[in-house]
Order: C-alpha cells, then structure tokens, then sequence
C-alpha cells in the first residue's frame, strides 16, 4: 500500500513541472504555437480592442526563397475578407447618397437587369450583399472572358445565369454577385474599383491597400502565398506581372472585389475597430452609426424584405460559435493555402484579424482551425 502511495505522490510531483510549463508561456509562444502547428509558412495576428491595438504577433516568412520575415509592413492577400471590405466601402458611399441598398441595380449599370422568369422583381445590392441575387455561380462566373453585360442584361442571355429561384428568397453565397457588386463601383464612379478605394476609402485612413499589387507603394513587401500542401501557389514576381487597367470597365471588372484585396494586417484590424465600434477610427468618422448597425442586423422579411434566411448582411457574417455567449461579425477567407478572417465583437469593442500566406486549412464547425485556436488566445487573454 506504501509503494503505491509512493509512486502516485511521484507521479504527482512528476505532473506538476508540465502543468506549471503550459501555464508559463507566454502569449507569443502560444501564438507562435498555433501558427508552427498548422505548417504556416508566414502569418500575423492582431488583436485590438475599444478601437486600439493591443497585440500584435509576426510569424515565418513573406516567401520560402528569399526567406524575409514577415512585419507589420508585410501585405497579405484578403482572398474573400476581400468582399467585407468592400462592403465597408460600398456603406459609405450609402452614407454618402451615392447608392441605396434597394435600389434596383439596373439604375447603376444602365441597362435592364433582371432573372426573366421573376420579371416583377428588381435585383438590389442588398440582395448581392446577403447573397440572395439568385444568381447562378457554375454558368457565368465561370466565364472570365464573358462580358458582364453579356451575362444578366435580360435582352442578353441572362436566363442561364440565374436560378429559377425569386431574387432575396434564397441564400446561396455567391462569388459572383460579390464581384458585381465592384462593377457597379465603377458604373456610378467612372473609376477603376481598385483607385477608387484606394482614394475614397484608404488614403484618408493612411491604408496602403489594393486589388491589384501593381498599385501597392512598397511591392518589396509582398508575401508569396502558398498551397495547402506547402508547394507555390503564386509568387510576388509573378502577381505583378498580372495585367490592371486602372480604368473603369464594369463589363470586365466583375471578379476584382471577390478575393483579390491586398493588405497590410494593422490596416485589417484598424478596420475591424470601424466595425467593432461606432464607425470611427481614431477619432475620424468612416461610417455612420446606422450603417455599421445596419451591417450587424439580420435579414427578415419585416426588417429588409429579405425572406432567405441568409447569415450575411451587407457582406459581414454572424458567427456565434467562436467566443462562448458571444456573436462575432466579420468573415472568413481562404484560397489554396491562404487564411484570411477579421472578426468584431461589439460588446467588448474587441477584434481579432487572422492573415496567413499559407497553412493548413482544416476548418472546425466552419471556421478555420488556425483562427479557433488563436481567437482562444484572445478570448483567454482579453475577454
């Protein structure tokens, strides 16, 4: 009986080291942590919280050849964070009177747009925004050549490309109407969706952003992103020898404003603050209190008229499985290997912004891992 009790208290002693270690790490290893457990090549992890930053963590490499570290000048690509971003943009020109939610769409691009078997019923820009256009994803976004116009003007071949579902009554997301969203920029600016976020959105918040890399003032900076599996996916020589315009042509610019956004991650966090909080940042107006509330309400037939039961408004998600008894709002995204989510909680005017030039993507009930086991640290941390 001794021997056993003299063993078990050993055991005991033995335990209390590993215990004491797991406690004793400190934020930085366990991020670091986190990000070596998913094979990341580079990445970064911003937490800001009641519109300040409050942490910030640098992790690995912008590209495995030239082996530069990743910094906070590092620009990441967005892959579908893209679309949030754009919405901000696309609220502050509704704040401005430059667009309205439900009007039809058919104002801003001039022609007649329409799903012809539901002729009564206009698209608007709520319906792209919560995916429920009823657009179809497999029959026109497909077609990188194809003009827009081409595609939904109803004296075109619009029947195709749309589902024989009524505008708003459906969700299916939809990368497509994400990308007509940035056409009908350029219809009601007369610029380039990218120079026209550039000047109206990031200049006056000091945001070194694009969609095209050719526009990015520092491209030493660029992060290489790569696959799942750790092999090349694109390196920054050859994203910048990728062709923009940078003229306003909505029949060709309808696939800018899905993925292709390229950012700094301090710059995607000060935007979570714009989100997480009252629509200021450092004291500036970016939106209205009624636009950033506007993004954060679900959609129901007797608030916005809009009868799917879509998680999207506005381009911004409602999450409530990440932090316990909380609802976030943000989005996620991904490309290949490329991890990109900015999610808000505006009770706590907390934000996290994930950014990984790649890694491994398994997701956990629909989120990725990599951004579930950081946003714990977080929660751990300031919650």
């Amino acid at each position: 009986m001794y021997r056993v009790l003299a063993v078990l208290f050993a055991l005991l002693i033995l335990a209390v080291p590993f215990a004491a270690a797991k406690e004793e790490l400190t934020m930085d290893e366990r991020v670091d942590k986190v990000f070596s457990g998913t094979r990341a090549v580079g990445g970064a992890f911003i937490v800001a919280k009641e519109g300040e930053i409050v942490y910030e963590r640098y992790y690995g490499v912008q590209q495995k050849t030239t082996q530069v570290p990743v910094t906070e000048k590092s620009y990441f690509r967005c892959a579908s964070v893209t679309k949030l971003v754009t919405g901000i943009g696309l609220m502050k020109m509704m704040d401005d009177g430059l667009l309205a939610p439900d009007e039809d769409i058919s104002t801003y691009l001039g022609y007649m747009v329409r799903n012809p078997r539901y002729m009564k019923t206009p698209i608007t820009l709520r319906m792209l925004m919560s995916h429920t256009a009823g657009l179809n994803e497999n029959s026109s976004f497909s077609y990188k050549s194809s003009l827009l116009r081409d595609m939904i003007d109803i004296e075109r071949k619009a029947k195709s490309n749309f589902k024989d579902v009524r505008p708003g009554s459906q969700y299916t997301y939809s990368n497509f109407g994400a990308g007509l969203t940035g056409a009908i920029i350029e219809s009601v600016t007369g610029k380039d969706v990218s120079s026209f976020m550039r000047e109206y959105l990031f200049a006056p918040l000091g945001i070194d952003a694009a969609y095209s890399v050719s526009q990015l003032e520092e491209p030493e900076y660029i992060c290489a992103t790569y696959k799942k599996d750790g092999s090349l996916y694109a390196a920054p020589s050859y994203m910048l020898r990728q062709e923009y315009i940078p003229e306003a042509m909505p029949d060709k610019h309808y696939r800018v404003t899905v993925g292709s956004l390229q950012i700094r991650p301090r710059d995607l966090a000060r935007l979570g603050i714009v989100l997480a909080g009252d629509g200021t940042l450092e004291g500036e107006r970016v939106l209205s209190e009624e636009a950033v509330l506007a993004m954060r309400q679900p959609q129901s037939e007797e608030t916005t008229g809009i009868t799917s039961d879509s998680p999207y408004t506005f381009f911004t998600i409602r999450q409530d499985t990440l932090f316990e008894g909380r609802t976030v709002y943000g989005h996620q995204g991904t490309d290949e290997g490329i991890v990109c989510n900015l999610y808000v909680e505006p009770e706590s005017e907390l934000v996290i912004a994930v950014m990984c030039n790649g890694c491994k993507t398994n997701r956990d009930d629909g989120i990725m891992r990599i951004t579930r086991r950081l946003a714990e640290i977080a929660e751990d941390e300031y919650l």
